[in-house]
């Protein structure tokens, strides 16, 4: 017999909730209170959503959002920063680290929980295949972007079915060197992400998509999904990451943590001390590094992007780990391995060498 899982199908909620909520009921999967849960909703106004490790201010338009009333919102789970709109049905997988169902490698979470996706998209007569380690593509262009991670013991997928998508907004939340750069970007965003309505040539009913994706889930999954509400112990974690979620401690976490540093970087600072910087473009995502260094020890560093590095907490902890070691790529590399197997860290696509690599070809 088949294990029964909770379904919540929401229909359209308020933005803010649509990435509050997956982390409240993680937390009351992770105390037992409810069983694994599938989350079927669309964000009733547009929401810029950034990954977890992501810097705002590197990244987005602050100003473009506030003149254009889109709020910005901080996820639970990294990877890179979007506009997510009601042209786009979410899924939400909440499931118990001991479930033996669900891997415990994130590649394979991902491979998993993505086969009911393809299928459904299969079924629409949408060619669509599984590219490793996190997307869906049709002829190399992505129609479903998802994020995975973990809250306590609960693991967490979350991910689209991109009905239709505003390109144009897309473009002018992100920052650019140049408006013409802008241009480059909205040719790539048509050439790389493409949707239902431009695969088909329209929208199938929503209500369609679901009960395709629900039948897929029960029969891929080999589960019953059980329709259910949210409990009041969920509405209440719910109404508190609201609030949380509003805060500028929250929005701006990076900055907030790393606030002396941050300003240093906008000093130029001579002799045996300097501020680097970087990027790096690993197969995970993209990594951003600033580092203080003095008398060629890292002095201080922060560790930003688009990547994804489970658990997330610590990322800090690695940053602090660091803290004290000769600019060395050996010495470098070698804590960070030593790191990533000491805390069982997942970072699909996002190697200690890459890290190695963003922190030593950092410049002043």
């Amino acid at each position: 017999m088949s294990e029964e899982w909770r379904l919540l199908n929401l229909g359209m909620i308020d933005t803010l909730t649509t990435q509050s909520i997956y982390h409240a009921i993680a937390l009351s999967r992770s105390e037992g209170i409810v069983p694994d849960t599938l989350i079927l909703c669309s964000p009733s106004n547009p929401v810029v959503c950034v990954g977890y490790h992501q810097e705002i201010e590197k990244e987005i338009r602050v100003s473009y959002c506030e003149e254009h009333n889109i709020p910005i919102v901080r996820r639970s789970v990294g990877g890179g920063a979007v506009l997510l709109d009601s042209g786009q049905q979410f899924y939400q997988f909440l499931i118990s680290r001991d479930n033996p169902k669900i891997p415990k490698a994130i590649e394979k979470v991902y491979e998993k929980l993505l086969r009911p996706v393809v299928k459904t998209y299969n079924e629409l007569e949408i060619p669509a295949k599984y590219k490793p380690v996190n997307d869906i593509e049709v002829e190399e262009r992505k129609i479903s972007g998802n994020g995975a991670g973990e809250i306590e013991n609960t693991a967490i997928l979350v991910g689209n079915f991109i009905l239709d998508f505003d390109y144009a907004n897309m473009v002018n939340i992100f920052k650019v060197p140049s408006e013409k750069f802008r241009d480059k970007l909205a040719k790539s965003l048509q050439e790389r992400i493409t949707t239902i309505k431009r695969e088909l040539g329209y929208i199938p009913e929503r209500e369609k998509i679901n009960n395709l994706f629900i039948k897929n889930v029960e029969e891929i999954l080999d589960v019953k999904l059980v329709p259910g509400a949210i409990t009041e112990r969920e509405k209440q974690i719910i109404d508190e990451l609201n609030e949380k979620y509003r805060g500028n401690e929250w929005l701006y976490m990076p900055s907030y943590q790393h606030a002396k540093l941050i300003e240093k970087r906008k000093l130029k600072v001579s002799g045996r001390t300097y501020i680097a910087e970087s990027v790096y473009k690993s197969p995970g995502g993209l990594i951003r590094i600033t580092a203080e260094i003095v008398d060629n020890v890292i002095n201080d560093i922060f560790i930003s992007g688009d990547f994804t590095f489970v658990p997330t907490s610590k990322l800090k902890e690695l940053e602090n780990r660091l803290i004290g070691l000769p600019l060395d790529a050996d010495e470098v590399v070698l804590a960070i391995d030593h790191f990533y197997r000491d805390h069982e860290i997942q970072a699909p696509g996002t190697t200690p060498d890459d890290i190695t690599k963003a922190i030593i070809e950092s410049e002043s």
